[in-house]
């Protein structure tokens, strides 16, 4: 099943526009560029200074950024919503090299990419508006949009990611209990913020790699149990 009109007319426009430019896809995929006013804004808030509430806040969106990613690539998987438009012949869109694409997802709502995104972009406007209204936009031009003019998500994709990404982030930020967890916890390791801090490089480092790492990972449990 193909999108709806609009959805489908807005995908051909964009490909027609920009899907045959390969230096676009490469800016556009490229993780230092795509993802570094996200991840500076995030590594520059977490450090502005010791404040144990703010770091709880910006904890709790990420375990909501982490949440919605999963529930992203899990929908991908049980959820056939529209074939993922670059591998659906009947379009016949422009297309590049796509470097490291492999398709064992046909399905393509949400896109776990923008989903991811959004979710950041969300950390950081809960704590700082105009770095964030800044993030977001620099996401919607340099993210979203080219992967739909390239045919790897429809329009309604990224809708569907920016709804997803922003609600779980909210759900985790103003539910008072995941956060006072995390807050006390920060407590607990006041002497030992260094390991704190090292686990938030790890987990923004496999963030800006997608968590391609940890969904291996996954996918060879996944085979050791059915082996």
């Amino acid at each position: 099943m193909v999108g709806s009109n609009w959805d489908q007319a807005l995908l051909l426009k964009l490909n027609t526009i920009a899907g045959g430019h390969a230096y676009i896809y490469d800016f556009a995929d490229n993780a230092l560029f795509r993802g570094f006013p996200i991840f500076f804004s995030l590594v520059a808030l977490w450090f502005a200074d010791d404040d144990g509430k703010r770091r709880s806040r910006i904890l709790a969106g990420l375990a909501g950024v982490c949440i919605a990613t999963v529930l992203s690539v899990w929908c991908q998987f049980h959820v056939q919503v529209h074939t993922r438009p670059l591998i659906d012949a009947a379009l016949h869109l422009k297309t590049v090299e796509l470097r490291g694409s492999t398709w064992d997802r046909t399905s393509s709502f949400p896109s776990d990419t923008a989903t991811l995104f959004f979710g950041l972009v969300t950390v950081i406007l809960l704590e700082k508006r105009f770095v964030g209204l800044l993030c977001f936009l620099w996401t919607v031009f340099v993210i979203a949009i080219p992967r739909v003019a390239f045919g790897l998500h429809y329009p309604s994709d990224i809708i569907g990611s920016l709804i997803l990404g922003p609600a779980c982030v909210l759900f985790f930020s103003k539910f008072p209990y995941p956060r006072l967890l995390i807050e006390r916890t920060l407590l607990a390791l006041k002497d030992r913020m260094y390991l704190v801090h090292a686990l938030f490089f790890i987990f923004l480092a496999e963030a800006s790699n997608l968590f391609r790492s940890l969904e291996e990972i996954g996918k060879d449990l996944v085979k050791l149990l059915h082996s």
